[in-house]
């Protein structure tokens, strides 16, 4: 027999009796004489350990497993506790602005400020003028072919841009973000995207939650839609 063969063999045979021993858990107890022929090796030392302290160690680790899951959760729900109250001071200030300058004023301060993002845009579609934060894009505008994708599924997507989306949302301050964030903004129609750009390439990445981006972007949306202009097609309809 090779030694490969005795390696299967040994290794079946092992598997057996584990499965068997599950079926049968108070062998040992039947059979306590066996116990002290055994030889557990200590799992960072390699050393010979009784029965007993080798199920210490196996109980001590997994409480320490729990005791490290709770605190992951613990840590989880203080961020999210932390998430809300920043929306909520944000929708709370939102509602104080009169007019377009003053909720562009205000997502550039907060964003910037609560949420730590390091480049704030706002690209909506129509016409007007652009001034620090706020761009507009024509609806006929053939740039707006990069957003489609983003519009279509109307959730937010995190991580890295390609270069030509990129420049095209964030211009010249481009080249210094490593991650962001798109949020479309809908209230009734398409409005835009919110752009949120860090320097951090670990700030925004595939994967995270949007939940609360999704919230931010809706509160961001209601509070433009409240000081734009329908869309040209709209108000001729209503006449």
């Amino acid at each position: 027999m090779s030694t490969q063969d005795a390696q299967e063999d040994q290794a079946i045979g092992a598997a057996q009796v584990a499965a068997w021993l599950l079926q049968h858990p108070d062998f040992f107890h039947e059979h306590e004489e066996l116990l002290d022929h055994l030889r557990i090796p200590h799992p960072h030392t390699g050393a010979a350990v009784s029965l007993l302290e080798r199920l210490v160690q196996r109980l001590r680790s997994r409480c320490q497993e729990v005791e490290q899951r709770q605190h992951d959760m613990l840590k989880a729900a203080r961020d999210s506790e932390h998430v809300v109250n920043r929306l909520h001071h944000l929708a709370l200030e939102l509602m104080n602005c009169d007019g377009l300058d003053a909720v562009v004023a205000t997502c550039n301060d907060m964003l910037r400020g609560d949420f730590k993002a390091d480049n704030v845009v706002l690209r909506l579609i129509g016409h007007g003028k652009s001034r620090d934060g706020l761009h507009f894009i024509a609806p006929e505008d053939k740039a707006l072919k990069q957003l489609a994708t983003l519009f279509r599924k109307r959730q937010p997507v995190c991580g890295r841009l390609r270069p030509r989306q990129q420049i095209f949302l964030f211009g010249e301050d481009g080249a210094d973000i490593k991650s962001a964030v798109l949020i479309p903004l809908y209230e009734a129609r398409e409005i835009g995207v919110l752009a949120l750009g860090s320097a951090n390439e670990a700030r925004f990445y595939p994967g995270m939650g949007t939940l609360f981006i999704s919230q931010l972007g809706d509160l961001v949306a209601r509070a433009l839609a409240r000081h734009l202009e329908p869309p040209l097609h709209t108000a001729e309809a209503g006449m």
